[in-house]
């Protein structure tokens, strides 16, 4: 299964974790994987750190920062 795509400004209300993670919650939800959305929010609400906290939700999404130049921000390569 492929990973959904999630866009992002860090400079806007898109940028908020809050807002990344309803986004990532609404992906995640469309692919009927709500225990796994259960378990990432979970690890995210305990990250350290904005930057842990993406780098949490990257294991299951694809988050695309527009404010870049369209940099796909991914472990895969």
């Amino acid at each position: 299964m492929s990973k959904p795509m999630i866009f992002f400004s860090r400079e806007a209300e898109s940028g908020n974790i809050f807002y990344i993670l309803g986004m990532v919650q609404k992906a995640m939800r469309k692919q009927n994987r709500i225990d796994a959305f259960n378990s990432l929010r979970d690890r995210v609400f305990a990250s350290g750190s904005y930057e842990e906290a993406l780098r949490i939700l990257r294991e299951e999404v694809d988050l695309v920062c527009i404010d870049e130049e369209v940099e796909i921000i991914s472990t895969e390569d």
